[in-house]
C-alpha cells in the first residue's frame, strides 16, 4: 500500500471518529437542556395555574 494512502486513511478515521464523539456529545447535551427547559416550562405553567384560580 502506498504510504500517502495510509496516511490519508489514519486522517480520515480520526476525523470520522472525533466527529462521532462530537456528535454524540452535543445529542446529550441537547437532550439534558431540553429536559431542564420542558421541566422549568412545566413548573412555571403550574404557578400560573395557581395565580389564576
Amino acid at each position: 500500500m502506498n504510504a500517502w494512502m495510509v496516511l490519508w486513511i489514519a486522517v480520515l478515521v480520526a476525523t470520522l471518529s472525533m466527529f462521532t464523539c462530537l456528535t454524540i456529545a452535543v445529542a446529550i447535551g441537547g437532550a439534558l437542556d431540553i429536559r431542564k427547559m420542558l421541566s422549568q416550562v412545566r413548573r412555571q405553567h403550574g404557578a400560573d395555574k395557581g395565580d389564576n384560580q
